[in-house]
């Protein structure tokens, strides 16, 4: 969401795919996505990269993310942090004087708001490496906006988890969202992306298999 400074870190050059010793995540992103120029990433991409986070943190799809600020921690190179911010600012990356990014996320949020900033914020160190606040128009801020957010509900909410929550019917949406670290909200805006908005248990009272409302 909010930026400081440019976020660090070079594109990995000279490599040619993922091979038998598969590199580090930060070389593998930095390969896909770390060009000098910003161009618009495609729906895929962003696909991959969230996947490849997941990999890099040993989580499966079929596995929910509660704090992807400990995920940023354990998966990349990321200094990361959870302080006071001012109103207005959920999380912010900065690079300063050429030291390690740092990712902070706003500590006065609520858990589930701090799980989609710092899934957001990590979107903008995969997709824009490199980018400043400023680069481009305002068409161009929105369009990579766009993007960590589509990063964020990727990372959080892949298709197979949310269909996996969706096939086990044991419990209300409101608990299925909470289990699954996110707002309600936040979860009805991916099942109307994935065309499942109509699923019984987004209906007041219906269960949902896999998720309890009692354990």
């Amino acid at each position: 969401m909010a930026h400081a400074g440019m976020v660090g870190g070079e594109a990995a050059r000279g490599q040619r795919g993922i091979g038998p010793r598969r590199p580090p995540l930060d070389a593998r992103v930095r390969f896909l996505y770390g060009m000098p120029t910003m161009r618009r990433r495609t729906l895929p991409e962003i696909q991959m990269a969230a996947s490849l986070l997941r990999q890099r943190g040993g989580l499966p799809a079929s596995s929910p993310i509660l704090n992807a600020a400990d995920l940023a921690r354990t998966a990349t190179s990321l200094r990361v942090y959870q302080r006071p911010l001012p109103l207005g600012i959920r999380g912010l990356l900065a690079s300063v004087g050429g030291r390690r990014p740092t990712l902070v996320v706003n500590a006065r949020l609520p858990v589930v708001d701090r799980n989609v900033s710092a899934a957001h914020e990590l979107g903008h160190w995969v997709l824009h490496l490199g980018a400043t606040p400023d680069a481009g128009g305002r068409g161009e801020r929105r369009r990579r906006e766009w993007e960590a957010d589509r990063f964020a509900l990727e990372l959080l909410l892949p298709e197979t988890l949310v269909r996996r929550v969706l096939a086990e019917r044991c419990c209300s949406a409101g608990t299925a969202a909470v289990r699954l670290g996110v707002r309600q909200t936040y979860l009805a805006r991916r099942l109307r992306g994935l065309r499942l908005a109509d699923q019984p248990f987004l209906r007041r009272g219906s269960p949902v298999r896999g998720f309890s409302d009692t354990t």
